[in-house]
């Protein structure tokens, strides 16, 4: 393929696009519509075959350096006795698979967002996409703006609320439903958990399950200086929004904090603790029957807008990203965006299931569910 491709988001799923497009000789675009990147966001846990991903972009060792190996896992109840008989432990041997890892938004960011300055990939700020044309030539993209831009193919690379999608796929193809589950999301310097700072600077990531939510508490950086932590609650009925993520955050933490009061572990103290909270109630979208139309396809949480409880948002995003750029170098737009959807489709009904596993801790038929060692496969020379 020649040309120009026009991305629209430039998180995780943007970027790492705009370089795999660049590693295939293709020209790209990213257009994001934050002002600049901050240190916002939650953390992320990235599978094995999303570390390849990212190594085969040349930038392993970046990731090493920002970033928590989990090589430990303790799945433990609220007297911090362990659910199941044996310890849940990952043990991954460095020659013969990546790293399991759990990482920053920001620091993943950061790593993406360095290299693509690095390889001199165009990528413009403050950019909300209005709407798009295409034609047999191309695609004509418009901004809130009043600018725009022209390209051999659009890539929605926008998140779960996608305005690619949604234009797309007008309403009401594809819908956002609200998946029955909130979110919240902290992130905290150790040094302001005082005296309890040794309970949760260990290698040893801790998920803890109870009544209606888990909640998951680990390093995400070699140093002890920051932890992350997760709160994936069931809510089968959408909370009002001023309860919930409009509510005060101090408000917010002493709701929060009080789920863990009489706890063995001091979660409770750990959440009061923390200044950064992201709350979330969580939508996702049904398997897409279609990833692209004309000229326009759509990437990573675009598509997919996968569930927390899988873990596997990134790592599918970067397997996508890998994927479509290899396809578009080998062949043109029509081909490469059928092969993407026909070779994809398989992995992301997989992942769309795997939130099962954490949402009733069975284990029946698991050939349905995608785990560490799956994925795309990760050659990009074939």
């Amino acid at each position: 393929m020649e040309h120009k491709a026009i991305i629209i988001g430039g998180g995780i799923a943007g970027l790492a696009m705009a370089l795999f497009l660049k590693k295939a000789d293709i020209e790209s675009v990213v257009y994001e519509q934050a002002q600049v990147y901050g240190k916002v966001g939650g953390h992320f846990v990235i599978h094995p075959s999303g570390v390849q991903m990212i190594e085969m972009l040349g930038l392993g060792e970046e990731l090493k350096k920002n970033s928590h190996h989990l090589i430990d896992f303790a799945v433990l109840d609220k007297e911090n006795n362990p659910l199941f008989e044996e310890e849940v432990e990952a043990e991954l041997e460095l020659e013969d698979m990546p790293y399991l890892i759990n990482i920053a938004r920001f620091h993943l960011i950061n790593v993406l967002y360095k290299e693509a300055i690095k390889q001199g990939i165009n990528i413009q700020f403050g950019k909300r996409l209005r709407g798009f044309t295409q034609d047999e030539e191309g695609v004509n993209v418009t901004f809130e703006d009043g600018t725009d831009d022209f390209g051999s193919i659009l890539i929605g690379a926008d998140g779960v609320r996608s305005k690619t999608r949604e234009l797309l796929f007008p309403f009401p193809a594809n819908p956002l439903k609200y998946l029955g589950k909130t979110g919240v999301y902290g992130m905290i310097e150790t040094e302001k958990l005082g005296e309890f700072k040794e309970y949760f600077t260990t290698d040893t990531s801790l998920i803890y399950f109870h009544d209606n939510f888990n909640f998951f508490v680990s390093k995400h950086h070699p140093t002890d200086e920051e932890i992350s932590w997760s709160l994936i609650s069931t809510e089968p009925r959408k909370i009002a929004k001023k309860d919930f993520e409009g509510k005060p955050i101090e408000e917010l933490k002493v709701d929060l904090a009080a789920r863990f009061e009489g706890w063995e572990m001091p979660i409770q103290q750990l959440i009061e603790a923390t200044d950064n909270i992201i709350a979330k109630q969580l939508y996702r979208i049904d398997l897409m029957e279609h990833y692209s139309h004309g000229r326009v396809v759509l990437i990573g949480d675009a598509l997919h807008t996968a569930d927390p409880n899988a873990g596997m948002g990134t790592t599918l995003a970067f397997e996508d990203a890998m994927y479509l750029a290899k396809m578009l170098r080998d062949h043109d737009y029509e081909d490469a965006f059928y092969y993407f959807e026909h070779d994809r489709k398989s992995r992301a009904e997989k992942v769309f299931h795997s939130a099962n596993l954490l949402d009733n801790l069975e284990f029946d038929n698991v050939e349905d569910y995608a785990f560490f060692n799956d994925g795309v496969e990760a050659n990009w020379d074939k």
